[in-house]
């Protein structure tokens, strides 16, 4: 009986431990972003749109050694959406509420960008659970004033991060995927004739 119900806590322990899901961000070096030249700077004020329930949202996805990793990603790139709408546009605003044109007017806002974030990530490691490897997907759609679509565009970029890198950054395959991301939609953004 004894033996039965060591085998037990040993196999819920290793089911435990073999799940979990580790914390980590995906936030990229603001500095990274501002860093970039663009192709023009535009001389209008601008406004990002996250819903609430975005901010909020947990996205769970593969580590290393049977691993899992979460996320916040609108959460942990919004001062990354600002930074990088900041670097081509006069002035960058925080938008609550699409429906509030009092606000957007007040603000003199042209154009609110909203951001749509896909990401995966896996690792080639059995020993470590950070990932070694990282997606993300980032499309922005631009609205008008009269809320109409006037652009959208979606960019793909890979970060990777080996042990050696990692070891002192868990986050470092996201990081530097999230920064890409950001970095070739700042380009695409300057040269866009819509805007």
């Amino acid at each position: 009986m004894k033996l039965f119900a060591k085998v037990c806590v040993l196999v819920a322990s290793v089911a435990f431990l073999g799940g979990c899901a580790h914390g980590i961000q995906i936030t990229p070096k603001i500095e990274d972003i501002r860093s970039v030249e663009v192709a023009r700077q535009i001389d209008k004020n601008v406004g990002y749109y996250i819903s609430d329930a975005d901010k909020l949202k947990e996205v769970i996805t593969a580590g290393g050694g049977g691993d899992k990793v979460k996320y916040k990603p609108y959460a942990d790139t919004e001062a990354a959406l600002n930074a990088m709408l900041s670097n081509i546009f006069s002035k960058v605003y925080a938008v609550q509420d699409l429906n509030d044109s009092a606000y957007i007017s007040d603000k003199n806002i042209t154009y609110v960008f909203q951001p749509s974030i896909v990401t995966n990530s896996s690792s080639d490691s059995a020993f470590t659970w950070p990932p070694t490897d990282f997606d993300v997907e980032l499309t922005c759609t631009v609205i008008n004033e009269d809320g109409k679509t006037v652009w959208i565009k979606t960019v793909k970029a890979s970060g990777n991060a080996e042990f050696d890198e990692f070891k002192s950054d868990f986050s470092l395959s996201a990081r530097r995927a999230s920064a890409s991301a950001f970095k070739q939609m700042m380009v695409e953004i300057s040269s866009a004739k819509e805007l």
